[in-house]
């Protein structure tokens, strides 16, 4: 299917996480006609030397699927069918690219990315360049290196150079993104990390407890959630880079669904005492707890905080008109609220798109048995429906991109972590073992440059 593409100005930098090193060529400007249809082609990743194809040959085939993977759920490209390719490896671009040949196929492709990989001393190098068809010239040049159980990442950092270039910066590309999600195996339910597309899952709290409804802190430095592990809910919130837990009170109250403002600074929960007896409202604090204030203060249920992206108003859910809940929205300091989905039922979750302009939500309206995704413009007030089918669909989180979506589904029995480009009827599961619930999507990682 063709994808339309938006344009911001101007290129950054492309690099890659700390533990794949990367080499670059100076930045070279690419120009894209607006809305232009990029029709991509992926050409297999090469050995650089032949008598090194056997040794190389898993890595070959990772590399080479994960990149088109990448590229494929990205949504921005059209990707040509390699059987349409010419049959002549491309170990030396300048040398093997046939322009004459590529122009013969019954489709003119825009870019071409090819590639070749080496190893040594278990050290593997990929060397990576995208070709632009129509000027018959190189527009970018990179190296990777990385011991052998980062082809993965290698692959992922130059789905990401690729897709933030060719799009001259629409988006910093999702592959090397990681989504966070509560899983239950056994009795206890752990905070989970994975990579955007499912694999390298590991277990990031190890308490034995409940842990529920993860939170990214804007820079991915931290990560807040919930955890039974005193016996009742109470707000954690640990850091992402090295473990330790950072300090915030239990406040003697029954604490949830925590949410980190866009500027790290202060965190949004929900809260309700027991002694004595009170309802669940929406708090504001800054990172240690200090400076609380209850926002809502409302005799009806209110609950799921999360931040606009801006920081000036906060989207929750309420049972405040009538039965069930509905999504509202009012200014930091409680002011102005205002109802979103007016038309019933009951709704929860509220999830602020990256660009301020839509809320995605988990709806059952009147008479229908599941819930589903549906996103309503927050300035305008329409809606439209994400997902349906055989069971429910709930908690969606963004991608850093507004594109994409996680959430959770028991569609295909028990209760897994999708993910989903916008638009597309088939979302993609990602969780396999337990039952997964609450993915939280994280922003983009910062990129470091090595030698």
């Amino acid at each position: 299917m063709s994808v339309k593409i938006l344009l911001i100005a101007m290129l950054m930098l492309v690099s890659t996480l700390s533990y794949v090193h990367t080499q670059e060529q100076p930045a070279v400007t690419i120009q894209i006609t607006p809305f232009e249809n990029i029709i991509l082609a992926v050409a297999d990743v090469q050995p650089a030397a032949a008598e090194k194809s056997a040794e190389l040959e898993d890595s070959l085939k990772t590399i080479n699927q994960v990149l088109w993977d990448d590229l494929s759920f990205s949504g921005f490209f059209t990707l040509a069918g390699k059987s349409f390719y010419p049959p002549q490896a491309i170990v030396n671009p300048e040398q093997d690219i046939q322009y004459t040949s590529w122009e013969a196929i019954p489709f003119k492709v825009s870019f071409l990315t090819v590639g070749t990989l080496d190893i040594s001393g278990g050290v593997l190098r990929a060397d990576l360049k995208v070709y632009d068809m129509k000027q018959r010239k190189r527009i970018l040049d990179q190296s990777f290196s990385g011991p052998r159980d980062q082809i993965r990442t290698i692959a992922h950092r130059w789905a990401d150079v690729i897709v933030f270039n060719l799009t001259a910066g629409a988006s910093e590309g999702i592959a090397s993104t990681k989504i966070a999600y509560s899983s239950r195996r056994g009795n206890a339910k752990e905070i989970y990390t994975v990579d955007y597309d499912g694999y390298n899952a590991h277990p990031f709290t190890h308490n034995g407890s409940n842990n529920l409804f993860p939170n990214w802190a804007p820079d991915n430095s931290k990560l807040a959630f919930v955890s039974f592990r005193t016996g009742r809910p109470e707000i954690n919130i640990y850091s992402y880079i090295d473990g330790s837990r950072l300090s915030f009170p239990m406040f003697n109250s029954l604490a949830s669904t925590p949410s980190i403002s866009p500027d790290g600074t202060h965190i949004a929960f929900d809260l309700r005492t027991t002694r004595p007896a009170g309802d669940t409202d929406i708090f504001i604090s800054k990172l240690d707890g200090s400076d609380r204030r209850n926002i809502t203060n409302n005799p009806a249920l209110d609950t799921s905080p999360v931040w606009s992206p801006s920081g000036k108003q906060i989207a929750f859910s309420s049972s405040r008109e009538g039965r069930g809940g509905q999504i509202f929205i009012c200014d930091v300091d409680g002011s102005n609220v205002r109802r979103i989905v007016k038309e019933g039922g009951d709704a929860a979750s509220p999830a602020w798109s990256p660009d301020g302009r839509w809320l995605a939500f988990q709806w059952k309206p009147h008479l229908s048995t599941n819930y589903d995704l549906f996103m309503a413009d927050v300035a305008g007030g329409s809606i439209r429906q994400l997902t349906s089918g055989a069971g429910s669909n709930e908690s969606p989180s963004w991608a850093p991109d507004g594109r994409h979506l996680a959430f959770q589904s028991n569609r295909n029995g028990g209760t897994h972590v999708y993910i989903m480009l916008l638009g597309d009827s088939n979302p993609r599961k990602i969780t396999a073992q337990g039952s997964n619930t609450s993915p939280a999507w994280s922003g983009y990682f910062r990129r470091t440059t090595g030698n």
